[in-house]
């Protein structure tokens, strides 16, 4: 079918910016790890799945769970170009919507778009409050949550060896409320295959599991769900078609021999 959201957005949108959408839309479940260079414009990709999703009805209940710094930041981006509205959960919005509607309010339960902080989620007495809000009555098909982005999701990637770290935890309670994930991050591998393999089983258990090695049909699941693109690699399919690079070459750093 034809993709509307570009044209629902206030952005430019670039070419290969649509890959995305395009894969997500092919997907019956949608899991894709969108592991572009800094500066390709993830967040705007993510965007661009998360309107398309919404103008074809197939969500409704959002949450985006990124570093404390970045949820004004996330909240302005999706409203400024794609015009929807998202509240930010913290324990401050928690205390005056408790005060407006009552000390059994949740937050989880009553807005349907949600911007957070996922080391606040993290903490006992909040994630109790989500897995609260996440009860379904027994047998029912539907998951709670329709869509989970996570910004930034190295940090939250399983440890190598030992115990994995409480963002990791947290995650891996969660991922099994929602029906479709994006998950975002220019440095998707740390230089440990368990640590990556680990992240891809918390995106989709059912194509991956944790391991230290990966075979030929892995690699090829891999390639289903991840979305990689270098600047570079954009500047010579520029140079191919005929077009000038988009981007800037990256200068290597010299030292400056003074001259007595």
């Amino acid at each position: 079918s034809p993709i509307a959201s570009p044209f629902f957005g206030a952005v430019q949108i670039e070419d290969f910016q649509l890959v995305p959408l395009l894969k997500a839309l092919r997907m019956p479940r949608i899991s894709l790890l969108l592991a572009d260079d800094v500066g390709l414009g993830k967040t705007v990709e993510a965007g661009l799945i998360l309107t398309e999703l919404l103008l074809r009805r197939r969500i409704r209940r959002v949450l985006i769970i990124s570093p404390a710094a970045l949820r004004k930041q996330w909240q302005q981006e999706m409203k400024t170009k794609f015009s929807l509205t998202f509240d930010v959960i913290d324990r401050e919005e928690t205390h005056a919507l408790q005060k407006r509607l009552g000390l059994d309010a949740n937050p989880w339960r009553t807005y349907p778009r949600i911007i957070t902080s996922y080391h606040y989620l993290r903490q006992p007495d909040v994630l109790e409050q989500f897995r609260s809000a996440c009860s379904q009555p027994e047998g029912s098909a539907q998951l709670p949550w329709d869509l989970l982005i996570v910004d930034e999701a190295h940090n939250l990637m399983p440890s190598n060896f030992g115990d994995d770290s409480d963002l990791s935890q947290m995650l891996r309670a969660i991922s099994p409320w929602f029906e479709h994930k994006l998950f975002l991050t220019a440095t998707p591998h740390n230089g440990h295959t368990r640590c990556f393999s680990g992240l891809l089983e918390q995106l989709d258990p059912v194509r991956f599991t944790q391991t230290s090695e990966f075979t030929d049909a892995v690699k090829q699941r891999i390639s289903e769900v991840v979305v990689r693109r270098l600047k570079r690699e954009i500047n010579q399919l520029d140079e191919q078609a005929g077009r000038t690079p988009r981007f800037c070459d990256r200068i290597p750093q010299r030292d400056v021999v003074e001259r007595s």
